[in-house]
């Protein structure tokens, strides 16, 4: 069973995409519909830094103007990418260890896909911890039929009555009824 990537989980949303020079006035509707949302900024086509409405309201509160300051003078610009198809182990490891100001996503080619947000994380942990389970539980699956496969193979036994579970003992007892029939 393949690990999921960083490209399965939900990149596509929970963020906005602006031009580096745009002023800050001009996000704060859309910050005011959606306040987790994050929004990037890019130049020439690369994500540069990262604004949020926290980063907007904390500028304001130290006298800030948000009609006249473009985004590119407030943006955070710690910014980790990564690979769509980067498994989640890895993804999460990596954002465990390090402290960025945002994540995100690329093609093969370095081109932009998506972000991948505070809540693609937690999912992304739960993900990876259900696909973990269940490879752990085909995996115990595989060994238990491969052991029995190769008892019913001593004993001349089909793998169909293996995996039903029929015993040539079994079918030859009386199945008890309710009802008699005289």
């Amino acid at each position: 069973m393949e690990e999921p990537t960083i490209a399965d989980m939900s990149i596509a949303d929970e963020h906005i995409v602006v031009e580096s020079k745009t002023r800050v006035s001009k996000i704060c509707q859309e910050l005011s519909k959606n306040p987790e949302y994050a929004v990037l900024v890019k130049k020439k086509g690369d994500i540069i830094g990262v604004v949020t409405a926290r980063d907007i309201f904390s500028k304001m509160a130290e006298g800030m103007n948000a009609t006249k300051v473009k985004v590119d003078k407030i943006m955070r610009t710690d910014i980790l990418t990564l690979r769509c198809d980067t498994t989640l182990s890895k993804g999460l490891n990596m954002l465990s260890k390090l402290s960025s100001d945002a994540v995100v996503v690329t093609d093969q080619d370095g081109e932009y896909m998506g972000y991948f947000s505070v809540k693609d994380y937690r999912e992304a942990t739960r993900k990876l911890e259900s696909h973990q389970l269940i490879s752990s539980r085909l995996s115990r699956s595989r060994k238990a039929i491969s052991a029995k496969v190769d008892e019913k193979e001593e004993s001349k036994g089909d793998l169909l009555d293996l995996l039903l579970g029929n015993n040539m003992e079994e079918e030859e007892s009386e199945v008890p009824s309710m009802i008699k029939l005289d």
